[in-house]
């Protein structure tokens, strides 16, 4: 009989862009697969269940890191007169241990960003994202 072992944060890697996030204190994200209950005429229960469109949204929590440049450095965001032209970026997340994926995210945009300065703490940068095509293990093995 083969014993569970139970995944630990600090046993998962963050890369974002292709570029390992060490700053990262959490990530939070949501996949809604978008299905939606199909009804008959005049029924009150629902006959199937049918997909719909997927969207994935999260959050990433992060240390600000002196003279490093913020999310501009990790080509996250493009200077705010080149909002235009932002690029996708991926995120993927790593079992540190075997090095086998977790999740990937190959396109992803930043959607906002918040800042958090307390007087004798440390500066936070949080970000939140919204994805195309989300994998998760089998769908990168299979």
């Amino acid at each position: 009989m083969s014993q569970s072992v139970v995944l630990k944060g600090a046993e998962v890697k963050c890369y974002v862009g292709g570029k390992l996030y060490s700053e990262v204190r959490s990530i939070q994200y949501t996949i809604d697969y978008g299905e939606t209950e199909i009804f008959g005429i005049d029924s009150q229960f629902a006959q199937e269940i049918a997909p719909g469109r997927v969207q994935v949204q999260g959050t990433v929590s992060g240390l600000q890191i002196k003279m490093v440049g913020g999310l501009q450095a990790y080509d996250l965001r493009t200077k705010i007169n080149e909002i235009l032209h932002g690029p996708y970026v991926s995120l993927r997340l790593k079992d540190r241990h075997s090095d086998s994926d977790l999740f990937f995210l190959p396109q992803m945009k930043v959607t906002s960003e918040s800042v958090s300065i307390a007087a004798k703490g440390v500066v936070t940068v949080s970000f939140q994202f919204k994805g195309i095509i989300p994998y998760n293990p089998l769908d990168l093995n299979g």
